[in-house]
């Protein structure tokens, strides 16, 4: 894709690259989206860009090392290299959310989507984070620091892949 050329559409399983700056990519997989935003993971895998697409497959059993609902301006503007789709299980990565504060009375357990929700319980108010979006840059930057390139900030701990509690787990789905 060239300068200037802008991505229409995305789309769930879509695969994209994500520069580090020496020459290797690291390979990202669209998992769903949130209005405006995409749920992404970034998968902990590098190799020299002209060795892609051939290694996608590779790429995509590799561990996920970052996830979060970011936005498409990277690859939008090409920046980000889209390199087909493939099929993805949201049931696997799709987080559940919470709203509302303990405090008020009012935390509730919502789906991915926001289409179900339900009052949360204690443990679910005190581990379930709220919703936030994070900038595709900042993914950027915390994968070059994962591979040693730039050194780790504290703020990219928000999108490392930890114990995520899913959608699947409450909502059985």
């Amino acid at each position: 894709m060239g300068k200037g050329r802008r991505v229409s559409s995305l789309s769930d399983g879509d695969i994209f690259t994500i520069p580090l700056g020496d020459g290797r990519v690291s390979v990202g997989q669209i998992i769903s989206s949130f209005h405006t935003a995409y749920y992404i993971v970034v998968f902990d895998f590098a190799a020299p860009e002209e060795e892609l697409p051939s290694r996608v497959p590779e790429a995509l059993k590799a561990e996920p090392i970052l996830s979060g609902l970011t936005f498409d301006a990277l690859i939008s503007h090409g920046h980000w290299k889209l390199l087909g789709n493939w099929p993805v299980d949201g049931k696997k990565y799709l987080p559940a959310y919470k709203t509302g504060t303990e405090d008020m009375g009012n935390c509730m357990i919502e789906d991915f989507k926001g289409e179900v929700w339900r009052p949360a319980t204690a443990v679910e108010a005190e581990i379930i984070p709220f919703r936030g979006n994070t900038s595709p840059i900042r993914f950027e930057k915390a994968m070059k620091a994962h591979m040693g390139l730039e050194p780790w900030n504290d703020s990219y701990e928000r999108i490392r892949v930890g114990d995520v509690v899913t959608s699947a787990d409450i909502f059985g789905w």
